[in-house]
């Protein structure tokens, strides 16, 4: 049988910002040189900060706007290959990642996305996966996505006219939630969302999202599940707390504070739309 999907398929969406020269890409390919690899980048900069390429499958877009939702944009908008794999530059890729990516889509020929495992330099699970794979994700699998482990399929996702909200993202008004908006849309538009057990990168331990305070945490949390969710804004702000009560990112006596910050971070979502 032969595979519609080959890991030659596969280039990376890669967003940066004020990068001069190539350099950077090199740890994250420990086992190969990034040269070996289609790679698309978005170099968010100024006029005196160029990034170019001397590779032809490294192909480089310069951009002068901010905000990464924006970056991710660009980066769908002009890939070249059919599948287009998310990326930051702190992550380190795994060997033969682009084989393990290539196999989803091989496996789930019609979806849209498709999510796979990061785990952390030390090799343990960023969170608890599903084990086997999966050919829908529930509510709750869908709102725990992170960018760096979303593989698109760019023709279902360009002809879907679906985009990243820039509302959300860093360098946004709320600079959250921009993964779990776009992986929901893309569901709520009726096209396919899986699951592959794969480990494709591995990343630190802690994410630069993990530094937020808590009330900007769920000031953020409120304005997505608000744009996620809509009137059932309460049952999934609800279980939100509860995992955190859990899990004792919170103690009881948070919960009013914790409140209080989401509704105002979906009174701001609100304002920001009618505008």
């Amino acid at each position: 049988m032969v595979e519609a999907f080959k890991k030659s398929d596969v280039e990376i969406l890669l967003s940066t910002m004020n990068r001069d020269n190539l350099d950077f890409l090199l740890p994250m390919f420990p086992f190969a040189h990034f040269s070996d690899f289609n790679i698309l980048i978005v170099n968010q900069t100024s006029q005196d900060v160029i990034l170019s390429s001397a590779y032809p499958n490294i192909r480089i877009i310069n951009c002068f706007e901010r905000g990464l939702s924006r970056s991710r944009n660009v980066l769908v908008a002009n890939a070249a290959h059919k599948i287009g794999l998310i990326a930051d530059d702190d992550l380190v890729f795994v060997p033969n990642f682009d084989q393990k990516v290539a196999q989803g889509f091989n496996r789930f020929s019609n979806a849209a996305a498709i999510k796979y495992i990061t785990t952390t330099f030390e090799g343990v699970p960023f969170r608890k996966y599903p084990q086997k794979p999966l050919a829908k994700l529930n509510a709750l699998q869908r709102l725990n996505s992170t960018s760096w482990e979303i593989a698109l399929n760019i023709n279902v996702v360009r002809q879907s006219g679906i985009l990243l909200d820039t509302n959300f993202g860093l360098g946004s008004t709320f600079p959250l939630g921009e993964e779990p908006i776009f992986i929901n849309d893309l569901y709520h538009a009726g096209y396919q969302i899986c699951h592959e057990p794969e480990v494709i990168v591995t990343h630190k331990t802690f994410k630069d999202s993990d530094n937020i305070s808590l009330a900007e945490s769920y000031r953020i949390r409120g304005a997505y599940l608000k744009r996620i969710f809509g009137n059932k804004f309460k049952l999934w702000l609800g279980i939100q707390l509860m995992f955190n009560l859990k899990n004792r990112v919170i103690g009881p006596q948070q919960i009013a504070f914790c409140i209080k910050n989401a509704l105002k971070g979906k009174q701001q979502f609100l304002s920001l739309t009618k505008k």
